[in-house]
């Protein structure tokens, strides 16, 4: 029964994988949508992990399935159900589209104003990251605020990079901007969710600005290595992290740390990450947990990313993360007190009364990552929106993996800060087009994606790997 349940959670794995690559081709959604990095991470953490618990039996330590059978096929029904409900939903609202259509712009850009944007914003994220440490009560919201004006700033130089036909001057900006937010990133850190979406971002602005009018066989060797690189980057962090609250995460030792890992240390990092942390794991013995002893709390997601900016000093009770909440349930001994688990997907619907969290976190999901790709397709020729809805795909990748209240949370503080410096900054770097912004609003403009000159395409240009993606007015009839 197990490794029936084992096959099937790999065909829908398969399956995810195929509807993402024809979705794209059909021009359904761009292969660089918020939609694609949440549903990979439904790949991974779940589909993915929860078929490596089928087929090996194996879960984190104290979170061991005591009926596989059963609760592998619990989990297969909710997960199955919840991808179909995400996908129906993200599909049929149109009236998102007419939204997104209504808060959209045209700027008018140049290399010297992206790279001015990027730089100006990448210095007000550094300034955010260390001084939320000495503003009382706003520590919990500055960082991500940070995280997102450092993403969003470093893929704007990534843009510009792009559009200088790689000018070996913004390269340089480029290559010191990123590293310096690395560092700033770095410092303090022990979760990954950043690091990653940093470099998510400047794929992200690479692809809006060049990569997705290229032919497939000049697009796919850069996806390749992007790939390549992000995933280096994630295994030396991953395998250096050191948990504890009294653990030195200064940027010296975080470097230190990296340069003198453990091979034993990366041979887990590996198979932790193949195996999707065992998230899928967690989520079975978490329906199992609730079954025999209860603690279900109806819609707790919701309600802790609603009272998560909310100072605990003010409401002692306040809700806590499942992930944190389920290590002192599963009576794990030994770690330090802020070590949590990802409780998955399935975790948090079961764990949220799964006949109410399902069909409501679909829906809400579904039209909130429908919002945030209309508004990327419609703002093609508006650089900050661009990258304000790629620069939190670390959060929105996670999310599968849990806590999602948590890292929607994260999510909208990195978009507020984008949408308050960045569009404050671009007042003064950028130009809003009036006559375009009525045209786009008003539904009467073509597709305005900007086809760049110098990308030398010639008869590859219909066959690349933006080709299908639709025009602004086809999109609401999808």
């Amino acid at each position: 029964m197990t490794t029936l349940l084992g096959i099937y959670l790999t065909l829908l794995s398969l399956f995810i994988v195929w509807k993402t690559g024809r979705d794209a081709l059909q021009g359904r959604c761009a292969l660089f949508s918020t939609r694609n990095f949440f549903i990979l991470g439904m790949l991974l953490f779940q589909s993915v992990s929860g078929a490596f618990t089928m087929f090996t039996d194996e879960s984190e330590n104290y979170a061991e399935v005591a009926n596989p059978e059963i609760t592998g096929l619990v989990f297969s029904v909710v997960l199955t159900l919840f991808v179909a409900l995400f996908y129906r939903f993200y599909a049929r609202a149109e009236w998102i589209e007419r939204l997104a259509a209504g808060r959209s712009c045209v700027r008018q850009t140049s290399v010297a104003g992206l790279v001015a944007t990027g730089i100006a914003l990448t210095a007000i994220g550094t300034v955010l990251r260390f001084a939320g440490e000495s503003i009382p009560y706003v520590a919990v919201i500055l960082p991500q605020i940070s995280a997102g004006c450092l993403c969003g700033g470093v893929a704007l130089i990534a843009m510009a990079w792009a559009r200088s036909s790689f000018n070996l001057f913004v390269a340089g900006l480029l290559l010191v901007a990123g590293a310096g937010a690395s560092a700033v990133l770095l410092v303090g850190a022990f979760g990954r969710r950043e690091i990653i979406g940093l470099l998510f971002a400047v794929v992200w602005g690479l692809y809006y600005e060049k990569w997705r009018y290229m032919a497939v066989t000049r697009f796919l060797p850069r996806a390749i290595v992007a790939s390549a690189v992000m995933a280096v980057v994630l295994l030396l962090f991953s395998s250096s992290r050191e948990g504890g609250a009294r653990v030195d995460r200064s940027l010296g030792r975080q470097i230190e740390r990296m340069l003198t890992i453990d091979p034993r240390a990366v041979q887990e990092t590996v198979m932790s990450s193949l195996t999707g942390q065992f998230a899928g794991g967690i989520s079975m013995w978490i329906y199992e947990a609730r079954q025999d002893h209860g603690g279900y709390y109806p819609l707790h997601s919701l309600f802790y990313f609603v009272t998560h900016p909310v100072p605990r000093d003010w409401w002692a009770g306040k809700p806590e993360g499942l992930g944190l909440s389920i290590v002192s349930e599963a009576g794990v001994r030994g770690v330090a007190r802020e070590h949590s688990w990802g409780p998955g997907m399935v975790g948090h619907l079961v764990h949220d009364i799964v006949f109410v969290s399902l069909p409501l976190y679909a829906f809400i999901l579904g039209i909130a990552f429908r919002y945030m790709d209309a508004r990327t397709m419609f703002s093609t020729r508006d650089p900050v929106t661009i990258v304000l809805f790629g620069s939190a795909l670390g959060q929105v990748f996670g999310m599968p993996r849990g806590d999602l209240g948590l890292f929607a949370f994260h999510m909208m503080s990195a978009f507020g800060g984008i949408w308050l410096f960045g569009g404050l900054i671009a007042r003064f770097t950028m130009r809003v087009d009036r006559d375009a912004t009525a045209d786009l609003r008003s539904g009467r403009s073509e597709d305005d994606d900007h086809f760049d000159p110098d990308a030398d395409l010639g008869e590859d240009a219909e066959d690349s790997v933006g080709a299908g993606e639709s025009r602004r007015d086809e999109l609401a009839t999808r």
